[in-house]
């Protein structure tokens, strides 16, 4: 089977492929609506993934898989600088126009959803890190199934609409004291973030697929 035969067969699974990565924020959509538990919200709707995950893979075909994999796992990089571009834009803005709003306090906000408050802030911190990470790193991949070869707009446009996702759920979770400053530094912190993992994984998957043809 071509390559081009197992994309068509891909297809009516990748959309629930792409989905599934965003349940660790899902997740945390249902503890603030609910107050439940981010760290048991997280366990339920993993294992759910993982068996979603095996069940689908059985089922796809060989080259399937190996297109799946291959974008999975240029998800994970184009991912990984998307997070340090989203934190790394933050942090320049805050630091450079003194703002009274801190995006990285919402780390240790993570750490005592999933682990509770008898941690200490220090693992707090460190737990929330991971989460934010992890949370980077998925929505990469879900992105990378779907649109990975595509123009690198439009990972802007799906940064954008995580954007407007927070909005629509952290101020009234958050009360930030400052709303446009919370808003600007968002949403620029996003714009790196998707221009990054747009950029990256189109270069990345056009690349492979060059090198693949020369084969």
């Amino acid at each position: 089977m071509s390559t081009t035969r197992a994309k068509v067969g891909l297809k009516r699974w990748l959309w629930l492929l792409a989905a599934l990565p965003l349940a660790s924020g899902a997740a945390l959509i249902v503890h603030v609506l609910t107050r439940f538990s981010l760290g048991l919200a997280l366990l339920g709707m993993g294992t759910i993934v993982v068996l979603i995950a095996v069940l689908v893979w059985q089922r796809l075909t060989p080259e399937a898989r190996t297109i799946v994999a291959q974008r999975a796992r240029v998800g994970l990089v184009a991912g990984l600088l998307g997070v340090l571009a989203y934190d790394g834009s933050r942090w320049v803005i805050v630091t450079l126009f003194h703002t009274t709003f801190w995006p990285f306090d919402i780390f240790p906000i993570f750490g005592y959803a999933i682990a509770g408050s008898g941690i200490s802030p220090a693992v707090a911190g460190f737990i929330g890190i991971l989460y934010h990470y992890t949370n980077g790193l998925l929505f990469a991949v879900a992105y990378t199934l779907l649109f990975g070869p595509r123009s690198w707009w439009i990972g802007i446009l799906w940064a954008l609409g995580l954007e407007a996702l927070m909005l629509a759920i952290y101020p009234g979770w958050l009360h930030p004291r400052v709303m446009s400053e919370f808003v600007s530094v968002s949403m620029l912190g996003h714009i790196a973030y998707g221009s990054t993992l747009g950029w990256v994984s189109q270069q990345s998957l056009r690349w492979l697929n060059k090198r693949e043809q020369k084969v």
